[in-house]
């Protein structure tokens, strides 16, 4: 059978009415990572695919009290309400959980403070700290919340409230603080998120010199030992010696979709699709190697199952592919959709060659070319190197090649504005039926080698071109006095998060937080370099070379020292 013809078969038996009603259920969910809301997704999910008469539905449960490698424990947290208002000089309502949920930072403590509102702007300015300006006031801030708000409470604030530039100026931002249960027992002050707008118009009243007095109501109550869900539907009926993954997150606040109740509601009908075919007999599952559909928490349920999958039952994982942020109205998010690749020192082009082959075919209309000779990708689509911040991440650690498929850039990506209106549901069954099509394949273990060399030529010219400036090239100089010296990653596994680095050293927060400013540098210290230090010792001038030929970007050998340097004092990376 071709491609596209059991394309067309596995659309015939996609459900958009289904995948409707799921999209609407999960999406009502406030599923914070460690909240009973969270759980309930997860039951619903397992629920609705325990229907499922060709599938094996398990449940793995872990704990968010526990350390798992990298990842510190995140206290649970469940939410009942949450307002922030100015009360002086004019009433202002600036955020109400009436209206989204986004208005508690999540992991917030609960309580209710007024207070005189002081503006730190990023909140890196020290003399704030170190003159007192901000005991007993409520900090507005457009910084990192986790970082602001643990240094703001530390010198005496009561209160905070943040905001995000560069988003729509209506949208409420869905902020996050993560605390670990020691940190919750120590801090008091409730936070709160509101649109920039609100910022703005209590920024209007500072810059004329009036005080502005505000009031943050939070009630939420923090939970010991939460649990952490993962839902797995496989068709593993026998000890295959080969697995393949495709997963999503199913967290993130309530009524946001393409973030990423997309994934996940896309995943869920791709399987209950499958699973009708098979049940006809319109396919056979005569499978070749075990395959497993996943719904994790993003990171915090990806890392115990591996290391459980892995590491315990020493089970080999050949491929993954991780769905988050799939099915947009491109024309109103402003959105691509991209293929993010692995990196090309933890690659399977043959699976990756068969998936890009087939999103290509499921996503091209015949001849619409100009003398119709061609077919025509009808949906902005690209593919790209390794970019972080999801669940292949996790993954990759394991030295299992995977790819992402993911909407980006995305204008409303964590606000309360990504709605279900910018959802579009036949993108969303194209892309869940090239899932299909790529399990089928993978499970008939069908030849998947005839684009092989195609797509080798085409990810190494294309990246190139995209990349490289014309006259680019990679300086030879190297810096430093233990150039031959090789550095190999000696840590746990798990996704270094700026999070974790600023608890272990906080004494060097500055220099951190000015390497952090550049997000590619930030990129590097957090998921590129400790990656490639797994996989095999390097010196500092070949992790230069390893980058170039990745992201055609000669990067100074004085960042990659510090970056070293702070991986080293983390006892994550030594000399070899």
């Amino acid at each position: 059978m071709k491609i596209i013809d059991m394309a067309s078969t596995l659309a015939d038996n996609f459900s958009i009415i289904e995948m409707k009603e799921i999209v609407t259920t999960l999406a009502k969910f406030h599923r914070i990572q460690g909240s009973d809301e969270l759980r309930y997704a997860a039951e619903y999910i397992y629920s609705t695919l325990r229907q499922l008469s060709t599938f094996d539905v398990k449940r793995h449960v872990f704990s968010y009290g526990e350390s798992y490698g990298l990842h510190d424990p995140v206290v649970g947290w469940n939410l009942s309400k949450c307002e922030a208002e100015v009360v002086e000089p004019t009433h202002i309502l600036l955020s109400s959980s009436l209206y989204t949920k986004n208005c508690a930072v999540a992991h917030s403590p609960p309580g209710t403070v007024e207070g005189e509102v002081i503006y730190v702007g990023k909140g890196y300015n020290e003399s704030l700290l170190n003159e007192d300006k901000v005991r007993n006031k409520i900090v507005l801030s457009y910084g990192n919340p986790y970082i602001v708000y643990t240094r703001f409470s530390k010198a005496g604030a009561i209160g905070f409230l943040f905001y995000k530039r560069g988003i729509n100026d209506s949208a409420t931002p869905y902020l996050s603080l993560f605390l670990t249960p020691a940190e919750a027992s120590n801090y008091t002050a409730p936070a709160a998120a509101i649109p920039r707008k609100n910022a703005n118009k209590i920024l209007s009243y500072l810059e004329r010199g009036e005080r502005v007095v505000a009031r943050i109501d939070v009630e939420s109550k923090f939970v010991a030992n939460a649990d952490i869900v993962v839902v797995e539907a496989s068709l593993n009926d026998n000890d295959y010696n080969e697995e393949m993954h495709i997963f999503a997150h199913y967290c993130h606040p309530s009524h946001e979709i393409n973030d990423n109740v997309s994934g996940a509601a896309t995943l869920m009908e791709t399987v209950l699709s499958l699973d009708r075919l098979i049940s006809k007999g319109h396919i056979k599952h005569i499978a070749k190697k075990g395959i497993s559909f996943l719904w994790f928490p993003e990171y915090y349920g990806t890392l115990p199952f591996l290391m459980k999958r892995v590491l315990d039952e020493e089970k080999h994982i050949s491929f993954g592919i991780n769905l988050d942020m799939i099915g947009e109205k491109q024309e109103i998010t402003k959105s691509t959709l991209n293929l993010i690749l692995p990196p090309y020192f933890i690659s399977n082009p043959i699976y990756e060659s068969l998936i890009t082959k087939i999103l290509i075919d499921v996503l091209s209309t015949s001849n619409t070319s100009f003398n119709k000779v061609a077919n025509i990708i009808r949906y902005r689509f690209d593919v790209l190197p390794y970019e972080g911040g999801s669940d292949h991440d996790i993954y990759l650690q394991f030295s299992i090649p995977s790819v992402m498929l993911n909407q980006w850039p995305d204008i409303y990506y964590h606000t309360d504005e990504d709605d279900i209106h910018k959802f579009d549901f036949e993108i969303a069954k194209a892309i869940g039926t090239s899932i299909g099509v790529f399990s089928w394949m993978v499970l008939a273990d069908l030849p998947k080698e005839s684009f092989l060399d195609a797509y080798k030529s085409f990810r190494n010219g294309y990246q190139k071109l995209k990349l490289c400036d014309m006259n680019s090239n990679l300086q030879v100089e190297s810096f430093g006095n233990n150039q031959n010296e090789k550095y190999a990653y000696v840590g746990p596994k798990g996704v270094l998060s700026l999070r974790y680095v600023i608890r272990r050293l906080y004494s060097k927060l500055e220099e951190i937080l000015k390497l952090a400013e550049d997000d590619f540098a930030n990129f590097l210290l957090t998921r590129y370099i400790p990656l490639l230090l797994m996989s095999r010792p390097r010196t500092i001038d070949e992790i230069r070379e390893s980058i170039w030929n990745e992201y055609c970007k000669d990067v100074d050998p004085r960042t990659l020292w510090k970056i070293i340097d702070i991986l080293k004092e983390l006892n994550l990376v030594k000399p070899v």
